[in-house]
């Protein structure tokens, strides 16, 4: 087991060539095993991120077993920030749910500071290979996102009351307020009498961007262990696929791996129905929808969901399918 100094070396050095990091350890502390210090004061870190500084006060500490974030969990804020051993997707999962800040040996890093949105997960066996997202705007958080996403999937609801754009979108009628508000400032809708999209192709760049940084990290549900590529699944009426098999469905050019589906059953029914073993590392990902029902499902909404998910995979080939998805399906020029 690597020791605290060593461990935040390592991970540190995986960080991508364009993020500078400074890393000023507590010596007193750093001498002992981390697991015996006190939280998040191992020391400081300076991030330098296209000439912004952010800093973090800093636990560096192996991680096995989610007793061993508990205290990391209730002591987090935005300014601190957990250096560690890999991760698997359960505990990195809670670490996001949680707002835990973290950067893994493996060179994951998932970090929410004030204007500061970095997202990088490393693929398997090749910690070298990874998305960055990152972005100076905090604006555009999870309510944000689920109503960009009502209005790319049916733009007509654009003129339609609030209250029933705030249920079609999952979200309340404070946030469709302020979102619309946020989106006519950034010249992306217009709020005049007849209200319209202005820059569908700027709002789709933004929702593969949100997805990722405000809706991925808190869908929760389970992973499971499932041997198959998703055509066997038995689907309710209220299933939907995202990601790789969404985008088999839409193209017929992706033989899916990683499988994504979205449910409206309780997670324990749907468990219960796959008749799958959970697994951090399987390959099915069930999760519960973040949309409304009242919202109508079109191919746009599917081409919506496999793009974004694609976009955030480490994959090359997911990449470009995702680019042919978004020409066939998603973007057309706004009329002026």
């Amino acid at each position: 087991m690597p020791k605290p100094s060593s461990l935040a070396v390592n991970a540190l050095a995986l960080l991508p060539t364009h993020i500078k990091a400074q890393f000023m350890p507590n010596d007193k502390i750093m001498k002992h095993d981390a697991l015996n210090s006190s939280s998040f004061a191992c020391g400081e870190l300076c991030l330098t991120v296209n000439d912004d500084n952010y800093h973090f006060n800093v636990a560096v500490k192996n991680i096995h077993r989610k007793e061993s974030l508990e205290a990391l969990l209730n002591e987090s804020a935005s300014n601190t920030l957990l250096i560690c051993n890999r991760l698997t997707p359960y505990l990195a999962g809670i670490c996001s749910k949680n707002g835990l800040n973290f950067i893994d040996a493996a060179g994951n890093i998932r970090i929410d500071n004030d204007g500061l949105h970095l997202w990088v997960e490393s693929q398997k066996g090749n910690a070298k290979k990874a998305l960055v997202n990152e972005t100076k705007s905090n604006k555009f958080g999870e309510g944000s996102a689920k109503l960009l996403f009502a209005l790319l999937s049916q733009p007509d609801i654009l003129n339609c009351s609030y209250r029933e754009i705030a249920e079609c979108a999952n979200i309340s009628l404070g946030m469709v307020s302020k979102g619309l508000g946020i989106f006519e400032t950034e010249s992306l809708v217009s709020l005049g009498k007849k209200r319209r999209i202005l820059d569908s192709k700027r709002m789709l760049a933004i929702w593969v961007d949100v997805y990722r940084f405000a809706i991925r990290p808190k869908l929760g549900g389970i992973r499971l262990e499932y041997k198959g590529n998703g055509q066997n699944i038995a689907m309710d009426e209220f299933d939907y696929w995202g990601g790789e098999v969404a985008a088999q469905m839409l193209n017929d050019y992706l033989h899916p791996e990683d499988l994504q589906l979205f449910t409206r059953l309780p997670l324990q029914k749907k468990l219960a129905q796959l008749n799958c073993r959970p697994n951090p590392e399987g390959n099915l990902w069930l999760v519960p929808v973040f949309w409304s029902d009242k919202l109508e499902w079109t191919e746009k909404s599917q081409a919506l969901l496999a793009v974004a998910e694609l976009e955030a995979s480490m994959d090359s080939r997911n990449h470009e399918v995702a680019r042919m998805i978004y020409e066939k399906y998603l973007y057309t020029e706004t009329p002026a």
